[in-house]
């Protein structure tokens, strides 16, 4: 077991996870998530259209380039991110919840030795550190396979999503927990899918989130950033 890749899929991370809902919020307040079926089918799709496609392909590519000490391509996906991924509230808190992360991984015995061989390369960018970008190098300086990565990161995202129906909806832990089983299969056919995906390829077509991550700015009261 690879406790290190344990340890930055963490829902607990101090990276600010938690003060985001991805849209949902919006998706809420137009009556379209309201009970643990919707939940369940709100995550299924954001995984599958929005996530995976994009942000997951990205993760997975990070620790390829990462194992291979391609630096410059590494933070070059930082670049890439920050012009696919289209909601700026969606870009800003990925870019927070990255910068926060390396941050967090600067400070780990097993990953700050690592990190140092890539933090220059992304500073002469400047773009900063999205959040499946630094997934993906700390987890190939975890030493986790790309696949197992992609797996990881595309688990704690539909959990951060559950997590904030079950305090939104609201949805019982219990029903969050089963929904997030019901998605492990999912989670694995998306891994093959796009697991060896080239970063070039890394795109996602869904207007109708990218509206609600819009709205999500202008609702009346809120208890998400994002």
């Amino acid at each position: 077991m690879n406790l290190r890749l344990l340890q930055i899929a963490d829902s607990a991370l101090p990276i600010s996870g938690y003060t985001h809902s991805w849209g949902l919020e919006a998706a809420i307040a137009r009556g379209l998530v309201h009970d643990p079926e919707s939940l369940e089918n709100w995550t299924r799709r954001w995984l599958r259209t929005c996530l995976a496609p994009l942000e997951g392909v990205l993760a997975a590519g990070a620790c390829r380039y990462a194992h291979e000490g391609a630096s410059d391509e590494v933070a070059g996906l930082n670049r890439l991110a920050a012009a696919s991924i289209i909601p700026p509230t969606i870009r800003r808190a990925g870019r927070e919840m990255g910068d926060q992360l390396i941050a967090l991984g600067t400070t780990w015995a097993w990953s700050a030795g690592g990190l140092a061989r890539f933090l220059p390369a992304a500073s002469a960018i400047g773009e900063g550190w999205h959040h499946p970008v630094a997934f993906g190098l700390l987890g190939a300086l975890a030493g986790g396979a790309p696949e197992d990565v992609l797996t990881a990161y595309l688990h704690q995202a539909a959990l951060g999503m559950i997590g904030a129906g079950v305090r939104a909806v609201p949805v019982g832990h219990t029903h969050g927990q089963q929904i997030l089983a019901y998605l492990h299969d999912d989670v694995a056919a998306l891994v093959k899918l796009h697991g060896k995906s080239d970063p070039a390829a890394a795109g996602a077509g869904c207007p109708f989130y990218e509206v609600l991550c819009d709205e999500q700015t202008r609702l009346y009261s809120r208890m998400y950033r994002s």
